[in-house]
């Protein structure tokens, strides 16, 4: 039969470095995942405000077209009546 060997206790203070270097490796990866995160959250707003700027630049294009066609319109109506009367 084997002897049992005895097992090295382990003392407070061993457990607290434990849990010491545990708690300091998980703030390490919740830096690296804020980081992270702040890295793909800053690439999304530009993306968004690229959009924007393309979306305003054809809503003016529009606006302008659909404000030359009611004025276009109104002349047309304004000349026909007076020739007309």
């Amino acid at each position: 039969m084997s002897t049992l060997q005895p097992s090295p206790e382990l003392t407070t203070r061993d457990v607290l470095q434990q849990i010491d270097h545990r708690l300091s490796l998980l703030e390490t990866d919740v830096r690296e995942n804020h980081t992270k995160i702040e890295a793909k959250i800053d690439a999304l707003d530009s993306k968004i405000e690229v959009e924007i700027r393309e979306l305003r630049r054809e809503f003016n294009g529009k606006f302008n077209l659909v404000i030359g066609l009611v004025i276009t319109s109104w002349l047309s109506m304004m000349g026909t009546l007076l020739f007309k009367l």
